[in-house]
């Protein structure tokens, strides 16, 4: 399972070093290849290469006939779809037209999310993760409740 988050850079060449956290667990349950794709203008995802083959499937299978909005994110999630090989110095070659929509320069924040990651501008991801921060307590406890979920 991934979780953590780290700030990292992405060097002048697009390449972005995977932390052993995360290199250790893709080389031990998965397999080195990773793959990147846009899901909106916030942030990539990346995949371990057999679990993105699932989540396609799952996509393939989503009748989406009638329904534009739909259609057109299953598309965007499908068509950017790049596996990226792991080199020997566990680093990524991010693509860069999937870093140029969604904004992605130097500095990242690179999150572990169950089984995949995501990866964020740093500022961006660290004003969400401030904001979730600032959710009053007891409007989420009745939130969560509606939904039937308890922590």
């Amino acid at each position: 399972m991934f979780g953590g988050i780290h700030d990292l850079n992405i060097d002048s060449k697009g390449r972005l070093a995977v932390p052993a956290k995360f290199r250790d667990l893709l080389l031990r349950k998965y397999t080195p290849a990773l793959v990147a794709t846009l899901e909106n203008r916030e942030r990539l995802l990346l995949y371990p290469e057999s679990v993105w083959e699932q989540e396609a499937q799952r996509l393939m299978s989503v009748n989406v006939a009638g329904n534009a909005k739909l259609s057109a994110w299953r598309d965007l999630l499908l068509n950017n779809a790049e596996v990226m090989e792991m080199d020997a110095a566990g680093r990524i070659l991010l693509p860069a037209n999937l870093r140029r929509k969604v904004q992605l320069d130097k500095e990242v924040a690179l999150t572990g999310r169950v089984n995949r990651l995501e990866l964020w501008d740093r500022e961006v991801f660290h004003a969400k993760d401030d904001a979730a921060l600032d959710i009053d307590p007891e409007e989420l406890d009745f939130e969560l409740g509606q939904i039937g979920f308890q922590l």
